[in-house]
């Protein structure tokens, strides 16, 4: 951050100082209490604070390493002592906290708990580890954590107390099932959002990855714990003459089996080839662009309306063919998915025709008509974007840009 930059932020503080008080105001004010420094602070002087927070973030690859929470309590820092003490050299103190943020390095190691997978052996996909939650992972993670509570200032019972708590916690959490392990270069709070990030963009290869190995009726819910669950329902149904109490499940009862049959149907369907591209520092464009279609096609499937998860697979269609400039969206994708799934004239116009369709059945969804979305049409539109995933997955060595593969679905049409 250069000189110019950091005078800006300095002037800029300096301005924030002058709306606070030192007693708590009225209701339009906020109290905040920050390093024995208790002051009162204008909504105008907070919203200007937050804008040098994220100006701050946004320098480098702080926004990969730190949190607007953890920037927020640093500089925080330096405001207090600002207005506690009045005349500091605040662009030193600034260019310290610029300096001190751009050396942090802290290896993280981030483990979260994933349901809806059935894990026989460790697998990796992007940045993540998949692995069993058994009794040596158990193991390893209190370990990592009674080394750190070794080196507390705490009495030898204290301490053993707050291992026994926080092994009970682990044991609860992550024993048996599935565990997504991810390793970042990042504090605390910034790890956990990445590490969350990470797996979330890992499960949507395997959402994906579900819909060809099961049949597609089954609503096998895979997530972090709580973002996709199964449950059961009741309903009670009553009239003057009678009452009915009516159940349905929601999710399938299957769960993903992670074994050797199914590792290498991945393999097959090409999974590995984009996982190999969350990894990238910079993916191609064509890989970017799978990448976005894949993660559209797993949000679909996590939605309980069929409304919902139409409006998603037509994204994710969208995200995968790109028109030119003056083509509609609905034609481009109509007819570059009939060129992916048949090879013959009949097929092709079929698609070509349910394609658009159900890009009718879209907008009479998104602009409040009355065009209602079947389950046929649900599991119909889920086979035709998976396929044409798959067909495009196929070419990622043939092509690094989505106009390539644009180009070359054209060049299809006129073979």
């Amino acid at each position: 951050m250069n000189d110019q930059t950091i005078k800006q932020i300095a002037q800029q503080l300096r301005d924030v100082a002058t709306r606070t008080t030192s007693i708590p105001g009225n209701g339009s004010r906020n109290f905040l209490m920050h390093n024995g420094v208790a002051y009162s602070l204008s909504k105008d002087g907070s919203c200007l604070f937050n804008e040098l927070v994220g100006k701050i973030l946004k320098h480098k690859d702080f926004e990969q390493k730190f949190s607007a929470k953890y920037i927020d309590g640093k500089l925080k820092t330096v405001f207090a002592k600002l207005i506690s003490e009045g005349q500091i050299e605040l662009e030193s103190e600034l260019s310290l906290l610029i300096e001190e943020l751009a050396e942090f390095k802290q290896e993280s190691v981030v483990f979260l708990k994933i349901e809806g997978v059935i894990l026989s052996d460790c697998l990796e996909l992007g940045r993540v580890r998949f692995v069993p939650g058994d009794k040596n992972l158990i193991a390893d993670m209190k370990n990592k954590v009674s080394v750190i509570i070794d080196e507390f200032k705490n009495s030898d019972i204290e301490k053993e107390i707050h291992k026994q708590s926080v092994g009970q916690n682990i044991e609860l959490e992550f024993s048996d099932g599935c565990v997504g392990i991810v390793e970042v270069n990042a504090e605390p709070v910034r790890a956990y959002e990445v590490g969350k990030e990470e797996v979330r963009r890992a499960i949507d290869l395997l959402r994906f990855s579900s819909k060809a190995i099961y049949p597609l009726k089954e609503d096998i819910r895979i997530g972090l714990k709580g973002d996709h669950p199964n449950t059961n329902r009741l309903s009670l149904i009553t009239s003057k003459i009678c009452f009915k109490i009516e159940a349905d499940s929601v999710g399938s009862v299957f769960q993903f089996e992670m074994n050797q049959e199914s590792l290498e149907r991945m393999n097959d369907l090409g999974v590995f080839k984009v996982s190999e591209a969350l990894i990238k520092k910079q993916a191609s464009d064509f890989e970017e662009s799978l990448i976005r279609s894949i993660h559209w096609f797993s949000v679909a499937l996590t939605q309980d309306e069929n409304s919902n998860a139409f409006l998603f697979l037509i994204v994710a269609l969208e995200s995968l063919f790109k028109p030119e400039k003056g083509n509609s969206i609905g034609g481009t994708v109509a007819e570059s998915v009939a060129f992916l799934m048949s090879d013959n004239l009949e097929g092709r116009k079929k698609v070509i025709s349910i394609v658009r369709d159900y890009y009718g059945k879209r907008s009479g969804v998104a602009h409040g008509g009355k065009k209602s979305i079947s389950d046929i049409d649900r599991s119909t539109l889920v086979n035709i974007a998976g396929t044409s995933i798959m067909k495009a997955i196929q070419k990622l060595s043939d092509f690094t840009s989505q106009k390539q593969f644009m180009n070359w679905i054209e060049d299809q049409k006129l073979s």
